[in-house]
């Protein structure tokens, strides 16, 4: 009598778990496509809910600053930033200062300390014939240098210049670029050097430290090289043959006979930003464009992409490929392009990777790509008229300065579910909204209309129309993974266990 091995027992079972091992493998790499290649958390939406206010009483209001200045009122805000502790630094452009308003943010709420001026209640004091390190005249730019120094384009004075940290109302300025020091004027913008700034706009700083400027006057970009010191020259131009140029594009009597622009020329470059990759994009207003820069940078060299172009026939917006005359630009956390397309009272949301023509995505201010923003004098909860800065929390919502209706919007991350949530109250006629600063570690609850509930439902609601937060999907790709590879080993483990069991056992014979 012959008994069959263990050997030959087992094999059909571990064929069996083999086979299973392998489409597991399959259905993962299935499964973990589809995570990355569908828009599963959705950002931004068109047309949504602002969901914090900061100029204004309400959303609806849309005054200038009356009748004295104070530490709650704008006029003409420009531009935003987000300094590394997450408080919030605004362009009060008009009023010639730099106000600072602390997290947890509020509706309403009151500036906490002011640059440029004396106190929050002077008259703006600058324009040159009292120039000195502490007043600005019109301030178009901040940024702010890996130290947590803030710097300011004083673009009436022609200038750039540093504010040392830590803070403090009316402190001195610490440093100047485009005039010799803080105290003499720069009035003449009739010859271009490697010294010389006019009407500066943007700042940005790359991955080493170097300042960039949108020096808007003379059709280019500078860099100055850090360290830095007052009066330095600058050592990069783009949008000019060299640093002598001022003309658009470099040509007597333009403007205004000018010819078309080209891929190296820029007409009234008004922002800068940089991408992940450390390439410089420029929002290039005069040619209604976005311009890519690719690094190493050199002198007068042709941008690699731009985004935009013409966006109205007859007055008519056509798509969401195009600008109108656009002021500032920012990345979010995603690699995403924002772009306040000022001119048609709204914002863009153009996703990476990035290509000549492309489409946005999403819009704020305007309910779709196509809808014109016509006369508007009403200001609501979602429109915009001319926005102009932009900045990105660290929870990834995004704050727009919107300088026609004298007041800084926060626009929720809100489908992502980390900075802001939305609940209902009891009273029929308010809305309950919790806004977290991650920085801060902090949380407030703000009083609005009961249409910012309808921020959450319109974000999750649209995944046409909405920005994809890639950086989710990886995650849960990674996490998909994993459990998927584990299960996998464990079965490997189970059939090549039960058939090492059986090696070596000899035949019973009989």
């Amino acid at each position: 009598m012959q008994l069959a091995s263990r050997d030959s027992a087992k094999t059909p079972r571990s064929r069996r778990l083999g086979l299973a091992s392998r489409g597991l493998v399959i259905l993962s790499l299935l499964l973990v496509s589809g995570i990355l290649i569908a828009p599963r958390a959705l950002a931004f939406a068109n047309g949504q809910n602002a969901s914090i206010v900061i100029g204004q009483p309400n959303f609806t209001a849309n005054t200038k600053i009356a009748p004295l200045l104070n530490e709650s009122r704008f006029s003409d805000p420009y531009d935003v930033a987000f300094d590394s502790s997450g408080n919030l630094w605004v362009v009060d452009s008009a009023d010639s200062r730099i106000l600072e308003f602390t997290p947890p943010f509020t509706s309403d709420e009151k500036a906490s300390l002011v640059l440029g001026e004396s106190s929050f209640n002077t008259t703006y004091e600058g324009g040159g014939g009292g120039l000195n390190g502490t007043v600005l005249y019109v301030p178009q730019g901040v940024a702010f240098d890996s130290s947590g120094n803030l710097w300011v384009s004083d673009s009436g004075d022609n200038r750039i210049v540093e504010f040392k940290a830590p803070f403090s109302t009316g402190e001195n300025a610490s440093l100047v670029l485009g005039a010799p020091n803080l105290s003499t004027p720069e009035f003449s913008t009739q010859n271009a050097s490697q010294t010389d700034l006019n009407s500066p706009q943007g700042l940005a700083f790359d991955s080493s430290g170097n300042l960039w400027v949108a020096d808007s006057g003379y059709y280019r970009v500078v860099e100055f090289k850090a360290p830095f010191s007052n009066g330095e020259a600058a050592s990069v131009v783009l949008g000019q043959d060299n640093f002598t140029a001022k003309d658009f594009p470099n040509e007597p009597a333009c403007p205004p006979t000018c010819d078309q622009p080209t891929a190296a020329t820029l007409y009234d470059p008004t922002d800068v930003a940089f991408d992940s990759s450390g390439n410089l994009w420029v929002a290039d207003r005069g040619d209604n464009r976005v311009s890519e820069f690719a690094s190493p940078f050199t002198n007068g060299e042709a941008a690699e992409l731009w985004i935009g172009g013409s966006c109205s026939i007859f007055g008519v917006l056509v798509a969401g490929n195009c600008l109108g005359p656009e002021d500032f630009i920012a990345f979010d956390h995603s690699g995403t392009l924002w772009v306040s397309d000022t001119s048609n009272g709204r914002v863009l949301g153009f996703p990476s990777p990035f290509a000549k023509g492309e489409n946005a995505t999403v819009v704020l201010g305007e309910p779709d790509f196509t809808t014109s923003p016509g006369f508007v004098d009403n200001a609501t909860q979602s429109n915009l008229l001319t926005p102009e800065g932009i900045a990105f929390d660290s929870a990834g919502n995004v704050w727009v300065a919107d300088d026609g209706f004298n007041r800084v919007l926060e626009f929720p991350a809100s489908a992502t579910g980390s900075a802001s949530t939305t609940s209902t109250t009891s009273q029929s006629s308010v809305a309950t909204v919790s806004t977290s600063t991650t920085s801060a570690q902090q949380t407030t609850t703000t009083q609005l209309p009961t249409s910012a509930t309808s921020v959450q439902t319109t974000s999750s609601s649209a995944p046409s129309s909405a920005v994809p937060e890639f950086p989710f999907q990886v995650v849960a790709a990674f996490v998909l993974t994993g459990l998927i590879i584990t299960s996998y080993l464990v079965m490997r483990r189970r059939s090549g266990g039960r058939v090492s069991a059986g090696q070596g056992r000899p035949a019973i014979k009989g």
